[in-house]
């Protein structure tokens, strides 16, 4: 992965904290040749309704109210102290982001967004959606920001690679490179160290009837990945005490290295599955998503 140059900026709505903004301010401030592209996104159901407003009615009501973000976003930006020659800005009105961010994002290097932590069958938050329809390396920020937020660290500038040694074809097996080759760059960005992780999943349910033995499905899946993982990440000389393998769910496993390192950034691949079938299961990158106290980065094969 190059060193973004255009970075693709989605703000959250006036009087919300700009997480987004403030992690691409800081990259901008480690690497000035680079332009940031804010958008804000406006959209209201009511005006759209042809029995409620005419056409004339419409076009003003809409106008207006991309005038007054607009204002916001110039004042946004004065305030941040943002040079003009750096940034473009653009409000959006439309009641699908996802679906304009899959169109717009292919001249971007990198998407950055705030993450929001919610979720249901019913509706498919904006976070998920982007997971699995940005064509562009996602980074989502601030998701562990709040009641419990963490002081602080030197390790906050670590970044963790997440790495999938459940198949070894080429497919997966290109992804897992790009997801390390991502981290690495995001290591240097950030001026952190390199991690990787590869959690070992098994069956709590299995292990519950004492089927198996956890230490045990644990240690032969480490012994027979070991050569295989060590061919993958030693262009990165990632240490062995950087190396992790712990066994369980990847969700619980990958936040739980997170806050055992102190890393403020996970790098995740996603195979992206779309349909019914992704909103039941979900895919790593969500699962992680879902309990990572970090920041996440999903990359895409």
């Amino acid at each position: 992965m190059k060193t973004p140059t255009s970075v693709l900026v989605i703000l959250d709505k006036p009087k919300h904290e700009q997480s987004a903004l403030a992690e691409a301010k800081s990259l901008l401030l480690r690497h000035p040749e680079m332009h940031l592209q804010l958008v804000s996104f406006v959209w209201h159901a009511m005006v759209e309704q042809k029995n409620v407003f005419d056409a004339s009615q419409r076009r003003a009501i809409k106008r207006e109210i991309v005038r007054v973000r607009e204002t916001w976003l110039r004042d946004l930006v004065r305030d941040e102290g943002l040079s003009a020659a750096s940034i473009s800005i653009e409000v959006v009105w439309t009641g699908d982001i996802a679906a304009w961010v899959a169109q717009a994002a292919g001249n971007s290097d990198l998407v950055i967004k705030s993450v929001h932590k919610s979720r249901t069958l019913i509706h498919t938050p904006l976070d998920w959606a982007l997971i699995r329809t940005c064509p562009r390396p996602l980074l989502l920020v601030g998701g562990w920001k709040g009641k419990n937020r963490r002081k602080k660290k030197r390790s906050e500038s670590d970044v963790i690679a997440t790495i999938d040694l459940r198949n070894e074809d080429r497919k997966h097996r290109m992804l897992n490179l790009k997801v390390l080759d991502a981290a690495a760059r995001f290591a240097e960005l950030r001026g952190g160290r390199l991690h990787c992780v590869s959690v070992v999943e098994y069956s709590e349910v299995l292990s519950d009837l004492e089927v198996i033995d956890p230490r045990k499905v644990r240690k032969e899946a480490v012994a027979a990945s070991a050569d295989f993982l060590e061919a993958l990440i030693k262009p990165y000389g990632i240490a062995r005490t950087r190396i992790h393998r712990p066994a369980g769910k990847v969700g619980h496993m990958v936040a739980q290295t997170v806050r055992k390192t102190g890393a403020g950034l996970v790098v995740v691949g996603s195979a992206a599955r779309r349909g019914l079938g992704a909103t039941l299961l979900g895919n790593s990158a969500e699962k992680i998503l879902e309990r990572s106290p970090a920041d996440l980065l999903v990359v895409h094969p």
